[in-house]
């Protein structure tokens, strides 16, 4: 017998299987060190993670790039062994290692072979504790940030977002890139590197995570025996967080004459991570612009052709991170996209959501998330957004229903509070000659010319 196949509509979802957070344990050390242990044996790997208050919110406004250089230098090179060395004993134990930092936290982790679980946890040790930052490989780390800015520097895409960073959060700390720039990445030196090492990185404000296939209470005495005796030292005191005052819907065009293809950005100052609010807006958001069968994404792709790809996200932070709506488009069509979008905004803070549409959204966010959680490293990031917010420790554990709790009123609600179409920066990449006719008539316009770099670089096909 022989079925027939519908090819004019996706098929429907199957039932939602019943979700549990895998269980882990929060334990404090004799010196006060917190730590995170979950098991997860679905494959014999183990990632350990230290995480710190050093993100880039902790630095200088002129130190700007200082908390990246930093935790980019942890596995260059400690008390005990030097870079190769290190990097041989990674090798040796079958494992890979990472450090870096976000706008809230830095961090050193390793994800390694279980069965070396314990070796490496005094490696991790080592390098968040004992680092030496030798002076060569600071300077090794600033050419490849400067190399790095200057290819950016021709990238319409990383214009396009510090453009729209600049002018909603201007001077504050979210208006500027954590990577630094070529002024401040000059000033930074080995004594300013060793200060902020020294200010951040003790254990007092640290978190340590391990997830993957372990006992978690057998962790907790491993940690205790090998971190518990030292020093935690004092843990630095966190920036307060201030939203931008209002502002009015504005257009900021960067030039970048005979480009096919614009890069276009539309957003404002959004919420902090630990807003009551965020699992609600977060749904909202899904269903405007956070999945392929978004509202924006299916306006801009499928009914207009005008990209490839449109997406709309909260970049939640321990601030108000901002709210972004990223589309590449054609350049000739670039002032309709922009009119498509704020639509789409107005029309989701305007009416009431239809029930099926809602019930597709929920579903799939409460149906996709156990996904990531599928390996020691996904169940990781978990508990490291636990830690680094101050979540409850129940909070996953009450995702799916307070997913599904969200109804019609609720992302009315959520759109009307923290969607804000009169406030939006209206951001394009692109020629200035072509663009400011079509987006004329939306705000105030302002024209910047693009760095010299990318005014050379050749146009390219319009993604159409």
């Amino acid at each position: 017998m022989t079925v027939a196949t519908r090819r004019d509509a996706p098929p429907p979802p199957g039932p939602l299987r019943p979700f549990r957070f895998p269980p882990f344990v929060r334990g404090r050390l004799t010196n006060g060190l917190t730590v995170l242990a979950a098991g997860s044996p679905r494959a014999p790997l183990v990632l350990l993670s230290l995480l710190f208050p050093a993100g880039a919110e902790q630095e200088a406004v002129a130190d700007s790039g200082l908390a990246s250089l930093t935790a980019s230098l942890l596995d260059e090179g400690t008390s005990e062994r030097d870079a190769s060395q290190i990097a041989a004993a990674v090798a040796d134990l079958g494992g890979r290692l990472g450090s870096g930092a976000d706008w809230d936290v830095g961090q050193v982790q390793v994800e390694l072979l279980s069965r070396h679980a314990e070796e490496g946890l005094p490696l991790l040790t080592e390098l968040a504790t004992r680092s030496t930052f030798p002076p060569e490989e600071i300077e090794r780390q600033k050419r490849r940030r400067l190399a790095e800015l200057m290819r950016r520097r021709s990238d319409p895409s990383f214009l396009a977002d510090q453009r729209l960073l600049r002018a909603v959060y201007g001077d504050a700390p979210y208006g500027r890139t954590a990577l630094g720039d070529e002024e401040s990445l000059a000033r930074l030196d080995r004594e300013r590197v060793r200060g902020f090492f020294g200010a951040c990185y003790g254990l007092a404000g640290a978190v340590l995570i391990a997830a993957g296939d372990l006992d978690p209470e057998a962790f907790l005495g491993r940690a205790e025996a090998v971190l518990g005796g030292l020093d935690a030292g004092t843990a630095p005191g966190l920036p307060a967080h201030s939203p931008p005052p209002p502002g009015r819907l504005r257009v900021e065009i960067v030039d970048r004459p005979r480009a096919a293809q614009t890069e276009l950005r539309l957003g404002h100052a959004g919420i902090a991570r630990d807003d009551p609010d965020y699992i609600p807006l977060m749904v909202a958001n899904v269903l405007l612009g956070g999945k392929f069968t978004s509202r924006i994404n299916l306006n801009l792709r499928e009914r207009h052709g005008y990209t490839y790809g449109a997406t709309s996200r909260f970049d939640a932070r321990r601030g108000p991170g901002p709210f972004v709506v990223r589309a590449a488009v054609g350049t000739p069509v670039a002032g309709a996209a922009a009119r498509e979008v704020l639509a789409e905004i107005r029309r989701l803070r305007d009416e009431s959501v239809e029930p099926a549409e809602l019930a597709d959204t929920t579903a799939y966010v409460v149906g996709s998330f156990p996904y990531t959680l599928q390996t020691g490293s996904g169940l990781g990031d978990r508990l490291e957004t636990l830690a680094a917010y101050g979540l409850p420790d129940d909070y996953y554990d009450r995702f799916p229903a307070a997913v599904e709790a969200v109804d019609r009123e609720t992302v009315l609600a959520m759109a009307r509070r923290h969607l804000r179409p009169d406030e939006l920066v209206v951001v394009a990449v692109g020629p200035a000659d072509e663009l400011a006719p079509q987006l004329e008539g939306l705000g105030p316009l302002t024209v910047h010319a693009a760095p010299a770099a990318a005014e050379a670089e050749p146009a390219r096909d319009p993604v159409l």
